[in-house]
């Protein structure tokens, strides 16, 4: 009896391990015959990209397990940016930590560290090739160097090992909330004046330099166009440079300082101004601050600038035959020590919080919203990843149009959501310049109404060698 007994134990035993060793085998042959894909689909691998003004690059880094081994790219006159992507402690080719490096490598001399960040990489989103790009590990984060006079936006996502996210290469370092369903608030406010307005846009208008020796002599530099303008309900400009007589002179290559006199002549063609620009800081907060003063005593509007952080941000509102018209300024070209600061006058830096913020605010106090940039490549004709990504953001927010300024040459337009963006109106009293793009401005004509646009169109104007425009 025992013996039966025993050998029906055994046969038990071995029946049950036989059931394991099958059940083992059928798992070994699905993982066997499973797609390549889904074996790889734990396999991660860091994704970077970084933009500083025109120049881009993008970093592609694999696990590893050695915390001295970074990989690293090189952008702009002296960005490096260093990132490790060390291996999850599971093991595997999965990404569990990421360290990213920040240096400041100009010149020869030792490179200065700016920041550097890390992240468990365990619980973060990870991409893979039909998916949107987006910097879903970091945000998008940027470094300052008062060295190189620059920033370097960056940002990092995981993605499966070997795949490449839509967009991934083409950095235009906009923040997370571009992607964020912003609402359309250009709906025309109940009681909104039914009265269409016509705008006139001018480009830069730099008033030292030969501009402002002709205004020295009695002579007017607007005075060929001004004709061309009298149809115009509302003359708005790009003020390039700064309107005073004092401070301390910037280092950097151009400057811009206009004698107080030209306020006259400024005053008399155009309505009001945008200070957002990499020429208002030209001379120093001092000198800044006393151009705000005498366009206060001018009676001449401002936006893009002020006294404080708060001011800067702060539109213009300018009312025509009832209809409320908000202006803001931003500026994206450095030196960023031009932005004014809590307590500090400067002027506005197109963080894009700040800005779809200042927009929605603006939205509750007029009729029409337009915010005027200063943003782009110098002497290139056409817009980049950035300009397009951040005319976007504003529009979502509320914006009813953008238009845009710097490059010294005209740009492209577009039209998003129904609402037209002009990236560059080009130099419009400006001298210095040899080349006929430099040399060939607009005039941007636009209909406005509590609607939004209604329609526009653009005027060339032709720059004389003392920077006057003519029609």
């Amino acid at each position: 009896m025992f013996s039966l007994a025993w050998r029906a134990a055994a046969r038990g035993r071995q029946g049950a391990v036989s059931a394991v060793l099958g059940v083992a085998a059928l798992l070994a042959g699905v993982a066997a015959t499973a797609p390549a894909s889904a074996q790889q689909a734990e396999a991660t691998e860091l994704l970077c990209g970084m933009r500083t003004g025109e120049a881009t690059a993008t970093l592609r880094v694999p696990a590893g397990s050695d915390p001295l081994a970074a990989s690293s790219a090189k952008v702009g006159e002296g960005f490096e940016l260093r990132a490790v992507a060390l291996r999850d402690a599971a093991g595997g080719d999965r990404v569990g930590q990421v360290v990213v490096t920040v240096l400041d490598r100009e010149g020869t001399g030792p490179a200065v560290v700016l920041s550097q960040s890390r992240w468990p990489a365990a619980a973060h989103e990870v991409l893979d090739s039909h998916a949107a790009w987006r910097p879903s590990l970091s945000g998008w984060q940027r470094a300052y160097t008062a060295g190189l006079g620059r920033e370097l936006a960056w940002g990092c996502a995981l993605v499966r090992q070997g795949a490449a996210p839509e967009g991934w290469d083409r950095v235009d370092a906009t923040g997370d909330s571009a992607h964020q369903a912003l609402p359309q608030a250009s709906v025309a406010r109940p009681g909104a004046s039914a009265a269409e307005v016509r705008l006139a846009w001018m480009g830069d208008v730099m008033l030292a330099d030969g501009p402002g020796r002709l205004i020295a002599r009695g002579r007017d530099p607007f005075g060929s166009v001004m004709g061309a303008m009298k149809g115009a309900d509302l003359r708005i400009a790009n003020l390039e440079c700064v309107i005073a007589t004092g401070g301390k002179r910037a280092d950097k290559p151009w400057t811009f300082r206009a004698h107080p006199r030209v306020l006259d002549v400024l005053r008399r063609h155009v309505d009001v101004v945008s200070l957002a620009n990499n020429h208002s800081g030209d001379f120093g907060p001092e000198a800044f601050a006393q151009m705000l003063g005498r366009l206060q005593q001018a009676g001449l509007p401002y936006f893009g600038g002020g006294t404080d952080l708060r001011s800067a941000h702060r539109p213009a509102i300018i009312e025509r035959q009832g209809l409320r018209i908000a202006l803001l300024g931003y500026d994206e070209m450095f030196p960023r020590r031009f932005e004014a600061g809590p307590d500090s006058p400067g002027v506005a830096w197109a963080d894009e919080e700040q800005v779809v913020a200042d927009i929605r605010a603006a939205r509750a106090q007029a009729d029409v919203v337009i915010p005027f940039m200063h943003w782009g490549q110098e002497h290139s004709e056409t817009s980049h990843a950035r300009q397009h990504a951040l005319a976007r953001l504003m529009i979502r927010a509320g914006a009813d149009a953008v238009v845009g300024t710097h490059p010294h040459v005209r740009q492209d337009t577009e039209i998003i959501d129904g609402k037209p963006v002009i990236y560059s109106l080009g130099n419009f009293v400006f001298d210095g310049f040899s080349d006929a793009d430099n040399n060939t401005g607009s005039i941007l004509w636009m209909t406005v109404s509590a609607a939004g646009v209604r329609d526009w169109r653009l005027q060339a104007v032709h720059i004389d060698p003392s920077g006057s425009p003519h029609p």
